[in-house]
């Protein structure tokens, strides 16, 4: 029997972000070992091209951590051109070499890339959204479905005759209260070719913590918000997903809290005192 993924401990932010602190000063020292390594073959060329040489490396060394305390912190995102470069360097380089330093560690791979998926969501939470329902992807993995269902998800989610017997009856009742696009993929592939048609301001993965940290950084700088699947039947068997986090969050980025809902009244009371009809319903005003 396998076991439940939602049973074990998160791994918290904090261990990525260490991790991540840790590949930024293996790099520093790697490209200070390098200079260090050709100082007499620079010295040849000119007598002050090493101290350039350091300089340089000094100035880009600061500007990597600079985009590792970016994402360590989860700072939301900044509109410059050089911070979503240091970003992007940062997930796409810094974050292999910040798993392989902490496997080397002893930690486990599965911890590491779970850590790393609660870093992104709170970076791409952290950005205020308020978006259109066609604006946003939903992505699925085929495991939610029932290993017996004969329906193919695929091509058509809608394919699914919502018989209650996995997770995809509730998502897409979800789905459809938020009018939200959402497909079913087999694999990365599908995913980043999905990601690059439909251009979406953001995306919503639910999948395992590996494809999840492979996902976010292929598609990036599109924002994933991501939501690990649970795995009760080990991994890639009819596994389950939390229908209550998808809603909270398509809520937040939708706009569909409290707020949206008064900022909807005040807009309609405007839109009728322009009409003219400024009265208050049912309300009468004594002199």
């Amino acid at each position: 029997m396998g076991t439940d993924s939602s049973s074990k401990p998160k791994a918290g932010t904090r261990l990525c972000a260490g991790m991540l602190w840790a590949a930024g000063v293996v790099f520093g020292g790697v490209i200070f070992g390098a200079i260090t390594a050709f100082r007499p073959l620079l010295l040849r060329v000119n007598t002050s091209l090493p101290l350039f040489c350091y300089t340089l490396a000094l100035a880009a060394f600061a500007f990597l951590l600079t985009g590792v305390w970016s994402v360590a912190a989860a700072r939301p995102q900044d509109p410059t051109i050089l911070s979503r470069v240091l970003r992007n360097v940062t997930i796409r380089f810094l974050v292999p070499v910040a798993i392989l330093i902490g496997r080397a560690l002893g930690v486990s791979r599965g911890r590491l890339m779970s850590s790393f998926v609660e870093i992104n969501n709170k970076l791409t939470m952290s950005n205020r959204f308020s978006l259109r329902p066609q604006e946003v992807l939903v992505l699925l993995p085929q495991c939610l479905q029932a290993s017996d269902c004969n329906h193919r998800l695929t091509n058509n989610i809608n394919n699914c005759e919502r018989c209650g017997k996995c997770d995809f009856a509730r998502l897409l009742d979800i789905f459809d209260k938020h009018r939200v696009d959402a497909w079913v993929v087999p694999g990365g592939t599908l995913a980043r070719e999905l990601v690059r048609a439909k251009k979406p301001k953001v995306v919503i993965a639910i999948a395992c913590e590996r494809e999840l940290s492979s996902g976010i950084a292929d598609t990036h700088p599109t924002p994933v918000v991501s939501i690990i699947n649970e795995r009760p039947n080990g991994p890639c068997v009819e596994t389950r997903a939390s229908c209550e986090s998808v809603d909270e969050i398509l809520t937040q980025l939708l706009d569909e809290g409290p707020c949206a809902n008064n900022a909807k009244l005040v807009s309609g009371l405007r839109q009728r005192k322009g009409n003219g009809q400024d009265q208050s319903e049912g309300i009468e005003v004594a002199n």
